[in-house]
């Protein structure tokens, strides 16, 4: 897999990581929520250009979590 593929699964990871805390403060920042799902589907939709399939990408994106946790 190349390494390109390996950090846009880190960078939306992170994302969503980002949103999650956002969601669980007392008052979520909604622009910042805007903002960080916006990147997040664009990360998603930068990985769908190399894979299509969405079987094939959540594949991927697991060998690369598992990778990552062995690192």
């Amino acid at each position: 897999m190349s390494n390109l593929i390996e950090r846009l699964i880190a960078a939306h990871r992170i994302l969503n990581r980002e949103i999650r805390r956002e969601l669980a403060r007392r008052f979520p920042d909604r622009l910042r929520l805007t903002r960080l799902k916006k990147e997040r589907l664009a990360i998603k939709d930068r990985l769908f250009r190399h894979f299509p399939d969405a079987a094939e990408m959540r594949r991927v994106a697991r060998g690369a979590i598992a990778r990552a946790r062995h690192a």
